[in-house]
């Protein structure tokens, strides 16, 4: 059943202690610590700006709002960087069998789909847990600065998020995250090594970025560049999402954004490229794995 390959999937991922730190909690805790230098030197600033007379209006202060900390953690996770850290769970989870030649005791058990079904959904899991250790960073490390700093501390700004448009963007993340997953999987049962699964699919979202900033450059004399002509790249679809849930202060003088149809785009690849993992794993010769 699909519940006891995800429940064995789980505990196996959870008792690797080394891809648990690295790629779930390495970059909440360097936020935190790059929150405690930019505080730091801040202060250092602040109290030379004092030593020469400076008027308190001309210190610095870092006023912090904790949903605006959050969302921009979260939506972090688009940055190459980031989804590195992430794919070494997806990596080990997806290519840890082919390292360890153990899909020979595991295929007797399950049936092929489950067996890969749960290790995208553990993936999906530590997604979750890794997005949600992002936005605890990044509200930690803007607290930290803030009271290095003396600056305000708010909850949110006025016109500035809410916590449904977090939700939004969280879930938009994740779906991001998980095509991003989805595409390892591919990459992990056509190759059958936890280093293409790792850096091919972080090279593709890269090479996409490149490709949208090309065209938008190449008809920025346009009042709105055609991004409709490349609505089926989920590097795309995830930005117009993330940008229909953006409050009209922070986004600025851009027109409506399409969002259904990125939505659909977006789950189309995440279906689309399980799908053709689970139709490449069925179809694999594993007596030697």
């Amino acid at each position: 059943m699909l519940a006891d390959a995800f429940a064995a999937e789980r505990l196996r991922f959870f008792k690797a202690r080394g891809t648990l730190f690295w790629s779930l909690c390495f970059v909440p805790i360097i936020s935190v610590l790059m929150g405690l230098l930019q505080g730091f030197t801040l202060r250092m600033v602040n109290a030379k700006a004092s030593a020469q007379g400076a008027r308190d209006l001309d210190l610095i202060r870092t006023p912090v709002a904790f949903l605006e900390q959050a969302v921009d953690a979260v939506s972090g996770s688009n940055f190459f960087i980031m989804q590195l850290f992430f794919l070494i769970a997806g990596s080990a989870i997806l290519a840890g069998d082919y390292r360890w030649e153990t899909w020979r005791f595991l295929t007797p058990r399950n049936t092929r789909t489950n067996l890969l079904l749960a290790k995208l959904a553990t993936f999906g899991l530590a997604t979750v847990i890794g997005l949600v250790l992002l936005a605890v960073g990044g509200m930690l490390a803007g607290l930290v600065s803030a009271g290095l700093t003396g600056g305000p501390v708010t909850w949110a700004k006025p016109e500035g998020y809410t916590l449904a448009q977090f939700a939004g963007i969280f879930a938009i993340a994740w779906l991001e995250m998980m095509a991003l997953g989805a595409l390892a999987a591919v990459i992990a049962v056509a190759t059958r090594t936890g280093l293409a699964a790792l850096l091919v699919p972080v090279g593709v979202w890269i090479f996409q970025g490149f490709f949208v900033s090309l065209v938008s450059k190449t008809f920025e004399s346009q009042l709105r560049p055609p991004l409709q002509y490349m609505a089926s790249l989920p590097v795309l679809d995830a930005d117009l999402l993330k940008a229909a849930l953006t409050p009209a202060a922070e986004l600025g003088t851009a027109g409506p954004v399409n969002w259904p149809v990125a939505l659909i785009a977006l789950l189309a690849w995440i279906v689309g490229l399980t799908a053709l993992a689970v139709w490449l794993f069925r179809r694999q010769d594993l007596t030697r794995e």
